[in-house]
C-alpha cells in the first residue's frame, strides 16, 4: 500500500479532468483509476465522479470492493482539519434524504385532489388542492436548499448529467408551484370559474406529476447508481 495521505479536498484535485490522474477513495484507501475505461473524463456511469470518496455510494451497488482488485492503491484517506468538522457533521446527518419526500409527495397529490374535485364538483377536494400547494410552496425551497447543501459537502460540487437534471428540474418545481400558490391565493375561483384560464392553471398543476417524477427518479438514480 503506498504511504502517502490524501485529505478528501485533496482527493479532489485529482477528477480525471484535463490530463489531471483520476482518484477515488473506498473503504479508507485511495486508488487510481486512470487506466479505467469506465471512468472516461473521470465520470461513472453519469453518477459517480473521480475524486470522491464513495463508500457511501457504492453500499448499494451491484458489485463490491472486487472491482478495485485490478487497480493500484496508491494512498490512504485520512481526516480533514478540524475547520471541516461541519461538513463533516452534515454529511452524517445528510439532511436532504430525510426533507426530499414531503414536497414530491404534496406536488403529486395537489393535481390528484385537482382532479378529483373536477370530477365530482365537490369543493372540499379543490380547498385540499390548494392547502397541499402551499405545503409544497413552503417546503420546495427548503428542500432544494438541503439538496444543494447535501452536494456541497457530500459531492464536494462536482458535476454530472444527473446532477445538472436534478438542478434543473427542482428549479422548475419552485417556478411552476410558486406560480400555481401566487395565483391560486389571488383567484380563489380561478379553477372553479371553468374559463380558458382555468384550464392553464390545471395544466400548470398536471406538470408538477412529471416534474417531481423526474426529480424522484433521478434522486434515485444517484443514491442508488
Amino acid at each position: 500500500m503506498g504511504e502517502r495521505r490524501f485529505t478528501e479536498s485533496e482527493l479532489g484535485e485529482y477528477n480525471g479532468k484535463e490530463g489531471k490522474p483520476t482518484y477515488v477513495a473506498f473503504n479508507g484507501n485511495v486508488y487510481d483509476l486512470s487506466g479505467s475505461g469506465l471512468w472516461a473524463d473521470g465520470e461513472h456511469m453519469g453518477s459517480h465522479t473521480a475524486g470522491s470518496e464513495l463508500t457511501r455510494n457504492l453500499e448499494s451497488a451491484p458489485h463490491g470492493d472486487e472491482v478495485f482488485s485490478a487497480y493500484p492503491v496508491i494512498g490512504v484517506l485520512v481526516g480533514e482539519p478540524v475547520v471541516e468538522g461541519l461538513g463533516q457533521i452534515l454529511r452524517r446527518l445528510v439532511p436532504h434524504p430525510m426533507i426530499v419526500h414531503f414536497p414530491i409527495a404534496y406536488s403529486l397529490m395537489v393535481p390528484l385532489f385537482s382532479a378529483l374535485y373536477l370530477l365530482t364538483g365537490e369543493l372540499s377536494f379543490e380547498a385540499a388542492s390548494y392547502y397541499l400547494l402551499i405545503i409544497g410552496f413552503l417546503t420546495a425551497p427548503v428542500c432544494f436548499l438541503s439538496g444543494f447543501l447535501s452536494w456541497k459537502v457530500a459531492y464536494k460540487g462536482k458535476t454530472s448529467a444527473a446532477f445538472t437534471r436534478k438542478k434543473l428540474f427542482s428549479l422548475a418545481l419552485i417556478v411552476v408551484i410558486t406560480v400555481c400558490s401566487v395565483w391560486r391565493t389571488l383567484d380563489p375561483l380561478i379553477l372553479v370559474s371553468a374559463t380558458g384560464l382555468s384550464y392553464v392553471y390545471l395544466a400548470l398543476l398536471m406538470s408538477l406529476i412529471p416534474i417531481v417524477t423526474v426529480l424522484g427518479h433521478t434522486g434515485g438514480k444517484i443514491v442508488y447508481p
